[in-house]
């Protein structure tokens, strides 16, 4: 077998938008990056689409998405209870829905633009460590032999990793996501081969063309069916996704139910699917040498499983950290950028872990409960879209208090993990800022004081 060898400052693992981002905001700052993914060119990364918030572009440095990468955006979102018997409507949704493909072939442009040497086709990646710290690893590519040395290796090769599980460091502090913290998800672009049936089906709903009709918890209490028919009534995008470990119908499974229900729906144009990790964010994602980001960090939004944002803001602010260091995989540059992530974006992703555990617990019966009381509202619902954490207003708290209050059953449920989304905010943004095993295993004690369980079902 023939061999080569090459150096960079850093190497990325996985050339999904995580691992693209964090190369080409680490080439921005001028390091020298090289990005290994075990896919051929134009297959990486997910080809299917998602939903995404504008702001979380500009955070992660990158222009936000347009047409056509951009496909569909500001429609009504209809949100329905489990039996279909309670429903609201928010307005305008902040979310837009993003072909992760023309994403994907974005990032790609921009990184080699930006001086990223890309490897496709890698396979077999062992890393080689030196006191603990890894320096190196070996893979194949094409059949030969490649050797790649760096300072920092940065592991964006998604919920399983594919360096961290070889880092002694990192294997106690990033446990394997169990069972039932994985979502099944799938989504379809589909053909809509009878305009008229579609028609009378939004006509049912009350919705418009272009607006996202959104069914919760059919599957367990944390599952969705989304179904949103494009303007022209030629394409439906459809989006599913539940908890399979816990005994519900699977993604693929529940998506195969909507065409069978709704016969003018028709060919496949494009898609797909996967697990996505819904457990928290780990509360160390470095160690000397290594940096996780995107799914191999947990870097997901719990409350609707979308990963996209906060795992593209992940590649900016480790690239932020790691600007003008003069050891890139330093400890102490790492930890600035673990702990700069977790005091602005923790707290968000840890309180909407304690929804998302509070929405399981609840299941079918108690999420329609919830629809009923008029606790499930827009002031509820509408921030988790935009993916950030906001109060109740004064008015709004009062309502839902007083609904709670004739509702014991679900209101043991709901109180605690309403308490814990509003207590991440603070306990986050007390996060060591630099390394301290005193300092943060005071934090720790705190977050496991005060957040649910992590690795326990519901």
């Amino acid at each position: 077998m023939s061999a080569s060898a090459v150096d960079a400052d850093v190497v990325v693992v996985g050339g999904g938008t995580a691992g693209l981002q964090a190369a080409l905001q680490l080439a921005r700052v001028g390091r020298s990056v090289v990005l290994l993914e075990r896919r051929a060119e134009g297959k990486s990364g997910a080809r299917w689409c998602n939903g995404t918030v504008a702001w979380q572009f500009e955070r992660a440095g990158l222009a936000p998405p347009v047409a056509p990468e951009l496909r569909a955006a500001g429609g009504a979102a209809h949100m329905i209870s489990p039996t279909g018997a309670h429903r609201f409507t928010i307005g305008a949704s902040p979310i837009g829905e993003v072909d992760m493909r023309a994403l994907v072939d974005r990032l790609q442009r921009d990184a080699v633009a930006a001086g990223v040497d890309i490897r496709w086709g890698v396979t077999d990646i062992d890393v080689e460590l030196t006191r603990g710290r890894p320096t190196s690893l070996t893979a194949t590519q094409d059949g030969e032999l490649l050797t790649v040395s760096g300072r920092l290796f940065v592991d964006a090769a998604g919920y399983t990793g594919v360096i961290r599980d070889q880092v002694p460091a990192l294997v106690t502090l990033c446990p394997e996501v169990t069972a039932t913290d994985l979502c099944s998800a799938q989504q379809l672009v589909l053909h809509v081969d009878d305009p008229e049936g579609a028609r009378r089906y939004l006509a049912e709903q009350g919705a418009e063309p272009g607006d996202a009709i959104i069914a919760i918890g059919m599957a367990g209490g944390y599952s969705t069916v989304n179904i949103n028919v494009d303007e022209a009534l030629e394409e439906v995008a459809v989006l599913t996704g539940s908890i399979p470990a816990l005994g519900h119908a699977s993604g693929p499974e529940l998506l195969k139910a909507v065409r069978d229900e709704h016969p003018w729906m028709g060919r496949t144009i494009f898609g797909g699917g996967g697990l996505i990790p819904l457990r928290r964010t780990y509360d160390r994602f470095t160690a000397p040498g290594i940096a996780l980001v995107g799914d191999a960090a947990c870097q997901v939004m719990p409350g609707h499983g979308s990963g996209i944002g906060f795992g593209l803001i992940a590649g900016k602010v480790l690239a932020e950290a790691v600007a003008g260091a003069a050891d890139p995989g330093g400890p102490d540059v790492l930890w600035r950028y673990q702990a700069s992530y977790l005091r602005e974006f923790g707290g968000t992703l840890a309180g909407y872990d304690a929804i998302r555990r509070m929405s399981v617990k609840l299941g079918p019966d108690g999420v329609e409960e919830l629809f009923a009381s008029g606790v499930f509202s827009p002031a509820l619902v509408l921030p988790g879209l935009d993916q950030k954490v906001a109060a109740l207003g004064p008015s709004d708290t009062a309502a839902a208090a007083r609904a709670l209050a004739g509702r014991p059953r679900i209101a043991k449920v709901v109180v605690p993990a309403l308490a814990a989304l509003a207590s991440a905010q603070a306990l986050y943004r007390t996060y060591p800022r630099t390394p301290s095993p005193r300092a943060f295993a005071t934090w720790a004690a705190s977050s496991r004081a005060l957040l649910p369980r992590q690795g326990a079902a519901g």
